[in-house]
């Protein structure tokens, strides 16, 4: 689809430099971009310095159990 988009300067100096660092046209880094940045983030919490999924209301864990029934069943 052809357009045409007017953009502040940083988000124009933001695009370009991802353009230039990737070797893409403006236009893919532009699709890019806008396709990252709307795209739903894990969300990530720090317990004890390491990293970790942080479960939604609505998502369970996965268990030791059902990690070793993957296991086994390789």
């Amino acid at each position: 689809m052809r357009t045409t988009l007017s953009l502040d300067e940083e988000a124009a100096a933001i695009a370009a430099q991802y353009a230039e660092s990737r070797n893409i046209t403006l236009s893919r880094a532009v699709s890019e971009l806008i396709v990252r940045g709307t795209r739903r983030k894990p969300r990530i919490k720090h317990l004890d310095g390491i990293p970790v999924l942080d479960l939604g209301p609505d998502e369970e864990p996965i268990t030791t159990e059902q990690v070793k029934a993957l296991e086994a069943d390789e």
